[in-house]
């Protein structure tokens, strides 16, 4: 049996998968913990960061998250969301060394094994645009009416809908 490759559904799960994690991260951090929790566990952690920096990252990861997952501002979502985790690698995650580690008896190590791959995700939407199946297509933010997309997708199917008198 031959699969049918299909660019755009790919780039929908990753950008759809990436935009979950950050939404819901943001969201844990302002509506399910408040912010002293999440600096309480970076203290726990030997980190230490103020309460606005805090808020802005909570923020940032939640509008990232709904960017990706909507489409609509994904490539400049993608970009800022990869610069924030390059940052919190360096900062924070890469003296932890790569894996992360949870096992009895050994002490729970942050690693960034898990942020290459949020990483790598990131880019590629920043890269590729979020592909067929976005509301920035929808809403007028894609390639002109008849234009294919980054990845050869033809945009004269989609439907547009303009906001603009």
């Amino acid at each position: 049996m031959q699969m049918k490759r299909d660019a755009a559904l790919g780039l929908l799960i990753l950008r759809v998968g990436a935009g979950l994690v950050f939404f819901l991260h943001g969201w844990q951090k302002i509506f399910g913990h408040d912010i002293s929790f999440v600096k309480e566990m970076l203290t726990m952690a030997g980190w230490s960061l103020p309460d606005g920096l805090l808020w802005v990252v909570a923020i940032v990861e939640l509008v990232g998250g709904i960017a990706l997952l909507s489409g609509y501002f994904a490539r400049p979502a993608g970009f800022v969301l990869a610069l924030g985790m390059v940052v919190a690698v360096i900062l924070f995650h890469a003296r932890e060394g790569f894996f992360i580690v949870a096992v009895p008896n050994v002490p729970l190590a942050f690693g960034f094994e898990y942020h290459v791959i949020l990483i790598a995700s990131l880019l590629c939407v920043g890269f590729a645009g979020p592909g067929r199946w976005a509301l920035g297509d929808r809403l007028g933010g894609g390639a002109a009416k008849g234009a294919t997309d980054s990845l050869g997708a033809s945009n004269a199917i989609a439907p547009r809908v303009s906001l603009r008198p």
